[in-house]
């Protein structure tokens, strides 16, 4: 009796089951077809195809924050869209991804300083297209040492041992580098001379540091204190003090050599006729249009000379002295 009952049991559960399992089996042509290309490519890694409306991406560094690359650069990235019909994305970059962004091919066109543009050129052989141009300075800039007004430091030889910053050791131009290679010169080792050198990515936070005595000096490029007057961030330039300033007709004081400016470069992965028409597009820029002012511009120019910045790298054996470096292993 108890085997019937178990027999009479399972039979009756296969009844039930049978039909279940047989609801849930795959069925042809339902609910199992591949997106189409209108929703999905079928090869993730292929190029897009020229209808289809993908953004150019633009890389700017960061020497402040993400929203003053905002407030600076949207309107080059709307010109620039209604100019050549074309999406624009703009992309903030740090010190650290505008070198693996460009490697990960990421963007399409970066700008950033010129110290980090020509290592970035040494690696992933982009292309100068243009040059900033700025008033009263044209397509040269200079780096600043800097001391609070009344602080008891007022030569270079007075730094050592004393507590400093920059932007950052490898990458940072005027920030750092320049300065660097200008005390080097002169027989004085910041990384051995000093009390203290540390990194600071805002340049703003380096001139606020050594007017509220966490800092005995600071690195800087010209212009920036200007720019934190305009910007209310302190009440006058004259509440530091520049060492050693260069004896020359330069529109800012400076401490050292002057350098080539700014460049846009495109990647080496860029259609030609692509990177034609943006280096186009940026050298008609109509001189009193706000893609220029927003930046502080007055033109995009043809490529200047980068070779000193070479010869720095170089010397300095930053990161792309040898051009055969990874910079996320040096």
């Amino acid at each position: 009796m108890v085997l019937r009952g178990c027999q009479i049991f399972i039979s009756s559960l296969m009844a039930i089951a049978l039909p279940v399992l047989a609801s849930c089996q795959p069925q042809q042509n339902i609910d199992t077809e591949i997106p189409t290309s209108s929703s999905v490519s079928e090869n993730p890694s292929e190029t897009p195809s020229p209808t289809e409306s993908v953004a150019i991406k633009f890389g700017v560094l960061s020497i402040d924050s993400a929203v003053s690359v905002n407030e600076r650069y949207a309107p080059l990235m709307q010109y620039l869209e209604e100019t050549l019909e074309q999406d624009f994305e703009l992309v903030s970059l740090t010190q650290a991804t505008q070198f693996t962004k460009v490697a990960e091919k990421e963007l399409d066109f970066t700008t950033t300083n010129p110290l980090s543009a020509v290592q970035v050129r040494r690696l992933y052989d982009t292309e100068f297209l243009v040059t900033h141009s700025r008033p009263a300075t044209g397509t040269q800039f200079s780096g600043l040492i800097i001391t609070g007004a009344d602080s008891d430091i007022e030569t270079l030889e007075d730094l050592r041992d004393k507590k400093g910053a920059c932007v950052n050791f490898q990458t940072a131009a005027a920030g750092c580098a320049f300065q660097v290679f200008h005390l080097i010169e002169r027989g004085i080792d910041p990384y051995k001379d000093f009390a203290s050198f540390i990194e600071n990515p805002s340049q703003d936070n380096i001139v606020l540091g050594v007017l509220n005595g966490s800092l005995d000096f600071g690195f800087i490029r010209t212009g920036q204190l200007e720019k934190m007057v305009r910007k209310e961030l302190i009440t006058s330039k004259d509440e530091v003090k520049i060492l050693e300033p260069m004896a020359d007709d330069f529109f800012y004081e400076h401490t050292t050599a002057l350098y080539p400016e700014w460049p846009i470069a495109a990647l080496s992965h860029v259609d030609p006729e692509l990177k034609n028409s943006v280096q186009q597009a940026l050298l008609a820029v109509p001189s009193d249009h706000p893609a220029l002012s927003a930046i502080g511009l007055t033109a995009f120019v043809p490529e200047v000379d980068y070779s000193a910045l070479d010869r720095l790298i170089e010397t300095l054996q930053l990161k792309t002295w040898d051009a055969s470096l990874n910079p996320e292993e040096s």
